[in-house]
């Protein structure tokens, strides 16, 4: 499969011709500082509300780095690689071991809910695998 690096802002590639949603760290400050914070309080609502995720997030290094934790490295990356078949890019966490996700102002709210909803069944999708 061919990957292509991010967007400059981040928010949308391609892989194999379908559009990938950039959740990945790019180093390029946020525009819209305002909207950024409203995207976090609705992310972590979404968050809290979710039987699934929120024992498993952890707040990272900054207001806008998520991390959720997945039990090892390797079922980190497993997630990853699942995620990015469903058209999201993720980073694989090694501390905490999991995930991390990055939110922008330009990621709209459905992009968020569709991510957590994505997250929620890859776990499920590990989770069972595993049994």
């Amino acid at each position: 499969m061919e990957r292509n690096r991010p967007a400059r802002n981040g928010h949308r590639d391609h892989v194999d011709g379908e559009p990938v949603f950039s959740f990945i760290e790019t180093a390029v400050l946020d525009p819209h500082p305002r909207l950024l914070v409203e995207r976090l309080l609705f992310a972590r609502a979404l968050l809290q509300a979710n039987a699934v995720l929120g024992p498993r997030f952890v707040l990272g290094e900054c207001a806008a780095a998520h991390h959720i934790v997945l039990g090892n490295a390797a079922t980190g990356f497993a997630a990853a690689d699942r995620l990015m078949t469903y058209g999201f890019r993720v980073e694989p966490s090694l501390d905490p071991p999991g995930i991390r996700l990055f939110l922008a102002s330009w990621h709209s709210e459905a992009e968020i809910r569709a991510l957590l909803v994505a997250i929620t069944i890859v776990i499920r999708e590990l989770e069972t695998a595993a049994r």
